[in-house]
């Protein structure tokens, strides 16, 4: 008996013939092979392994891997052309969570981690793992911008993502690879990696110790375009004996001189409800929360109520921006 031999693919007045549609299943198969193939990293990871791989980039470091560098929020201390960097109304303290600098005491303390331990995580992640200056300068070198800083691209499990670093002032060697460090580190933040120091570090309130919750500090916010603008700000603390109600107690000395000294912080930092709460917070631990001190309007009240109504006020003002935005 004859085998029957079939017929070739082919097209008819009518349209192609019932083995086209074998045709085309290979033809979908060969791309769903080719787009697997392209879908995979550079070393061969699938889809699945890449997303798992990137996943551990977000995992929370260590606290022994965690690092701190004082970032001063007083613009008097920060202004002056001379070391130490402290103006008249704040005193210089050796920082011991920033590794024991001698810095300003009107700072905060920014958590980050450091370049060794941003490589170990990406080794850890991709062994493979490459970062290169988005451009080149004429003799091949990183091409570095305006702000002697320089944009990179980090490649991780075969995805890639543009970063930025600095060298804030460094000179010399150790300014190229501080510049380098920086901009894996920013990088690697784009995959997520130490993303939460990145949001919480400007809220970790190192003196006068007061630490606030990451909810808290997003109600409160920093400066806005209103905060920014001119605004009344307190005036002296009352002495003891001055016209207007009495005070809880007479303070003492020291902590008359200590709520001076919040004062003139509370002055300085009026549009910024984190300082607010940081003194808030160092007012209530020494005691002198309920001292009078004269307000804007110049009328006299506890220092609880007239910090208690500006980080109101600053919340306020904060919120009504974010809902009109």
């Amino acid at each position: 008996m004859a085998t029957a031999t079939e017929a070739p693919a082919s097209s008819t007045a009518e349209g192609q013939t019932q083995h086209v549609p074998n045709q085309l299943n290979d033809l979908l198969g060969r791309l769903e092979q080719r787009l697997e193939q392209a879908d995979q990293a550079t070393f061969g990871y699938t889809r699945e392994e890449r997303a798992a791989a990137l996943h551990k980039l977000r995992e929370p470091f260590d606290r022994r891997e965690i690092r701190y560098r004082p970032q001063p929020w007083c613009k008097a201390c920060t202004g002056q052309s001379s070391w130490p960097k402290v103006c008249g109304n704040h005193t210089e303290i050796r920082c011991q969570k920033c590794n024991n600098q001698k810095v300003t005491e009107a700072h905060i303390c920014l958590a980050y981690i450091g370049h060794a331990e941003a490589t170990n995580r990406l080794l850890n992640v991709d062994p493979f793992w490459n970062w290169e200056p988005l451009a080149l300068d004429q003799v091949g070198l990183p091409q570095y911008d305006g702000n002697r800083a320089m944009w990179i691209k980090l490649t991780v499990c075969g995805v890639t993502r543009i970063g930025y670093g600095d060298a804030q002032g460094k000179d010399g060697a150790n300014a190229v690879k501080e510049i380098i460090g920086d901009a894996i580190r920013n990088a690697g933040m784009r995959f997520g990696m130490a993303l939460n120091l990145w949001t919480s570090s400007d809220l970790q309130i190192l003196e006068p110790g007061v630490e606030l919750t990451p909810e808290l500090a997003a109600e409160l916010g920093g400066p806005t375009r209103a905060d920014r603008e001119s605004a009344a700000r307190p005036q002296a603390v009352r002495s003891a004996q001055r016209g207007g109600p009495a005070p809880a107690a007479p303070p003492s000395d020291d902590k008359a001189a200590h709520l001076n000294r919040l004062m003139s912080q509370a002055k300085d930092g009026w549009n910024n409800g984190l300082v607010l709460v940081q003194v808030q917070g160092d007012a209530d631990k020494n005691g002198v929360l309920d001292q009078q001190v004269q307000g804007p309007d110049q009328t006299w009240m506890p220092f609880r109520q007239l910090l208690s109504d500006r980080i109101l006020a600053l919340k306020a003002t904060t919120s009504t921006e974010r809902n009109a935005a």
